[in-house]
């Protein structure tokens, strides 16, 4: 049976990017998906649903074939460039997989997870960081906070850092609701705290979140000023795995955040 080839747009990913140029070198020199398997040592199906932009190349792979070809590095630099690259695109693909996720996993440094801010909450952010469609940016926050809502709805493990919940965010009674939510989500939903007194660790970085998908697919994204990263290389997603876990070692039981939760609810009032 033939490997059904969709059309690739180079301006949409960089999995279509490296696809597209992978399959012009690959055409240039009249080499096979054998020879593509030779030199990597993966199997040659693999390269089959890379060329089709179902599948990203590995950047290990990459460097392979860029040495064995003689490209100057051509399809390793794409995938580098890639990482570095913030679009757009990227935030309409996550929402999509956000609608259809099993499970969500959410480490937040700085903000309230998207995931669980109320309306009023989110519209505050968006102003205090300047966003340019503050309403826009309000109605899809509102689409996805319809993720929790739906049936079968996502199993959520979310990680804050104390220091968002502590950070007054809107209006005092916009702040309290927010609060409020948290606490009354957290009967259903994983809401773990991490502490001051942790110390310097590996979600000091930033803000991430990992959606895996029914088929068990794993999609990291990391949030940074504008649209966020969706990571695609399977190298990367397995460190984004790891440090998740790292966040999940030194963060407060479920109980002891409630309390915690609580506590700076009851602060609000004083």
């Amino acid at each position: 049976m033939s490997h059904h080839v969709r059309p690739l747009d180079p301006d949409r990913s960089t999995a279509d990017w490296v696809a597209h140029e992978l399959r012009r070198l690959r055409q240039q020199r009249g080499a096979t998906l054998k020879e593509l398997s030779e030199i990597t040592g993966k199997h040659l199906s693999l390269f089959s649903k890379i060329e089709s932009g179902e599948t990203p190349l590995r950047e290990a792979d990459a460097d392979k074939i860029d040495k064995a070809w003689e490209t100057e590095g051509l399809l390793g630099r794409i995938i580098r460039t890639g990482r570095t690259r913030h679009s757009s695109q990227w935030e309409d693909e996550i929402d999509a997989i956000a609608s259809v996720a099993a499970q969500a996993r959410i480490w937040s440094l700085g903000w309230v997870p998207a995931l669980l801010q109320t309306p009023e909450y989110a519209r505050a952010s968006f102003v205090a960081a300047g966003h340019t469609d503050v309403e826009g940016a309000v109605q899809r926050r509102v689409r996805l906070l319809e993720t929790l809502t739906r049936k079968p709805a996502p199993l959520v493990r979310a990680i804050i850092d104390r220091s968002a919940l502590e950070l007054p965010v809107g209006t005092p009674e916009e702040y309290r609701a927010q609060l409020d939510r948290l606490i009354g989500l957290a009967a259903d939903l994983t809401i773990r705290v991490v502490e001051r007194r942790s110390g310097p660790h590996v979600g000091r970085e930033g803000s991430f979140l990992i959606y895996t998908t029914s088929d068990g697919k794993d999609y990291p994204y990391t949030s940074t000023v504008g649209p966020g990263r969706l990571i695609r290389d399977p190298s990367e997603v397995a460190t984004y795995r790891v440090s998740f876990d790292r966040i999940s070692d030194i963060a407060l039981n479920r109980a002891d955040s409630l309390t915690v939760l609580k506590q700076i609810r009851e602060c609000v009032d004083d």
